[in-house]
């Protein structure tokens, strides 16, 4: 959330509530899961501040959030709360002036390029967050900034350090691979009864099923409510007609043609840069015609360079200042001057513009009206809705038929949830398998499940738990060992294989169509296997590597040829050093909070997960 003080771009992220913190933390915390302690509601403590279900669903925008998610999420809160405890220590604070400022600057809160009241009200109001709550985000979000802008601003990479990662990422291997699947095996494998009764009395807790409940629920929705209002024509036509500006856009199809020029290029390197692109433009506004020609002769733009210098569509504030000026002020079929920004002189040819009419924004403007009626009349039926279940706890008949909302039935839910639910709710299944519900028989409490969804249940069903049965399991079993057991085969067959290979023997394999591999991370390949391909001995080609790949077989790897580093671009050696200095800076950025850590008392309560 810290960029959009910075950078402008949109409100998304702070009206959703998102974490405001700009270290995204890379994996979880290892060993443990996510279930708090019931009698210690909270999943961390910072001080005397604590870190609660509520506070990770807030963090990514309202939503049910996974078990194997909330500990990378609550590490996220854990560090913004170290950064605001050390920031208010040091007196860091954000005048109002400062925070009001930064708010009129976020785009979308903009109409015809100025700070209109009127939208970010509205704004705010559709994701249900009060202006006092939003300007409070954002006065978190500058006062850490100023904390954080030492380290991640931060950061020398010399250029020595740059050619050389990028002679170390930017070479490939040409390789083929195929895989020694376990599913060329299983003809040839059995599993007896013996086997399968000896896995299973070894196995039984693996083979429970858990406690289960069936409800049956009521959903108050206000998008539900909204769904049902009428709106007319008139008021579509009204809206737009106040809002135009913001609704219809207009955007421009552009091709340039780039000669690139490092920022810190000197004056006379400009100018032969600058004299070469005004001899290009000579020739383009000798003939027009021959633009996409000249793009594609001359660019030095590689994206766009192959598409005769086609940059598609975009809105105003897309591109850089110089870029974006220009663009907006040419007439269709016309070319620019040269035009500078930082990556270099441009130039430029407006090809197309598009602008947006009422028929292609008319059903947003539909839903918009819509949800903006049942606004002002939603929390009367929340509160009606709790009122009703609450008052006649021993069925959900009167609140339906006093709200007219339909009764819907779960399939079996267990403490653990229904994936893709609604009903995948902490405080839902909490309420559910309490004594008042599952034992006396009541009604849940209306209960927000997300914004503007409301839940009441009551249980209509429940299963204790219990041990899945020899004969249930059997075919399950059976399948497990028998895919076990080809695996083994497999894996066997792989590396016999591939040493034959290595002697130079024909070894009969389907290869797949050959891919050229670097040594990022990733492509479908393990790193261990990255690296053994870039070890294997390129000097007598193919050269053969593999390894066991858990699950699937045994891969093995052809080499074809070695393709080295192409030279570091001007543009791309400016990107990659920015993006070395941020990582650096980053690095120095965690260093700082593990140390506020260590001078702050921070509690984690998160259980072990069985079996560790």
């Amino acid at each position: 959330m810290f960029d959009i003080v910075e950078k402008n771009k949109t409100a998304v992220t702070v009206v959703l509530g998102l974490v405001s913190l700009g270290l995204i933390v890379g994996v979880g915390l290892t060993g443990y899961d996510a279930m708090s302690d019931a009698n210690q509601p909270y999943l961390a403590k910072v001080g005397a501040q604590t870190i609660t279900d509520r506070d990770v669903a807030e963090a990514i925008g309202n939503q049910a959030v996974p078990d194997d998610m909330k500990p990378m999420v609550v590490e996220q809160l854990v560090r913004q709360k170290l950064l605001q405890e050390r920031a208010a220590q040091l007196k860091l604070a954000a005048p109002d002036a400062m925070v009001r400022n930064a708010i009129a600057q976020i785009p979308a809160f903009q109409v015809d390029g100025k700070f209109n009241d009127q939208r970010y009200q509205e704004l705010l109001a559709a994701q249900q967050m009060t202006p006092a709550i939003f300007e409070q985000k954002v006065r978190q979000d500058i006062v850490m900034r100023q904390l954080m802008d030492g380290f991640v601003q931060t950061g020398f990479v010399s250029n020595a350090s740059m050619q050389q990662l990028n002679q170390l990422m930017a070479e490939k291997r040409e390789v083929a691979t195929t895989i020694v699947s376990p599913e060329q095996y299983l003809a040839q494998v059995s599993v007896s009864d013996a086997e399968i009764k000896k896995y299973f009395d070894a196995n039984q807790a693996n083979y429970k099923k858990p406690e289960m409940v069936k409800l049956e629920y009521l959903l108050l929705s206000q998008a539900d409510l909204a769904a049902a209002q009428t709106v007319s024509e008139e008021e579509v036509a009204k809206y737009f007609a106040e809002h135009q500006q913001e609704l219809a856009k207009e955007e421009r199809r552009v091709s340039h043609i780039l000669l690139t020029v490092d920022k810190a290029a000197k004056p006379a390197e400009k100018a032969a840069v600058r004299k070469q692109a005004e001899a290009i433009l000579l020739e383009v506004k000798a003939s027009p015609a021959r633009f996409a020609e000249l793009a594609k002769q001359k660019s030095q733009d590689p994206g766009s360079a192959v598409n005769g210098g086609d940059l598609g569509f975009f809105a105003r504030g897309a591109m850089v200042k110089p870029f974006d000026q220009a663009a907006f002020t040419l007439k269709k079929g016309e070319i620019s001057g040269i035009v500078e920004t930082d990556f270099g002189f441009h130039i430029l040819q407006l090809n197309d513009i598009k602008s947006v009419n009422l028929a292609d924004v008319k059903p947003a403007i539909v839903e918009k009206l819509k949800l903006q009626k049942i606004q002002t009349a939603f929390p009367a039926q929340v509160e009606k809705f709790t009122e009703l279940v609450y008052q006649q706890s021993d069925s959900l008949k009167p609140a339906a038929d006093t709200l007219k909302l339909t009764v819907k039935q779960s399939e079996w839910l267990t403490r653990t949830g229904l994936a893709d639910s609604i009903l995948n709710n902490p405080k839902l299944i909490e309420a559910a398998y309490s004594d008042d519900v599952l034992k006396a028989k009541h009604n849940t409490e209306a209960i927000e499940v997300a914004p503007g969804q409301y839940i009441a249940a009551r249980v209509l069903e429940y299963k204790p738990a219990s041990t899945q049965t020899l004969t249930e399991v059997s075919p399950l079993i059976t399948q497990k060992l028998k895919q076990e057991k080809a695996l083994a085969l497999a894996l066997a067959d792989g590396e016999k294989k591939l040493a034959s290979l290595k002697t130079g023997a024909a070894v009969p394999l389907t290869w797949a169509e050959t891919k050229g591999f670097t040594r990022i991370a990733g492509q479908g390949v393990a790193d261990a296997d990255l690296k053994a391909i870039f070890k294997a001995d390129t000097a007598k080609l193919p050269a053969y590597v593999g390894s066991a790949v858990p699950g699937r077989g045994y891969a093995i790897y052809k080499v074809t040829a070695a393709v080295p580093a192409p030279a570091l671009s001007a543009e791309n050696q400016f990107q990659m050093q920015e993006n070395l200095a941020k990582m650096y800076g980053q690095v120095e950025m965690t260093a700082f909070i593990e140390a506020i850590k260590k001078e702050t008392k921070v509690k984690y309560n998160l259980k072990k997960p069985q079996g560790q």
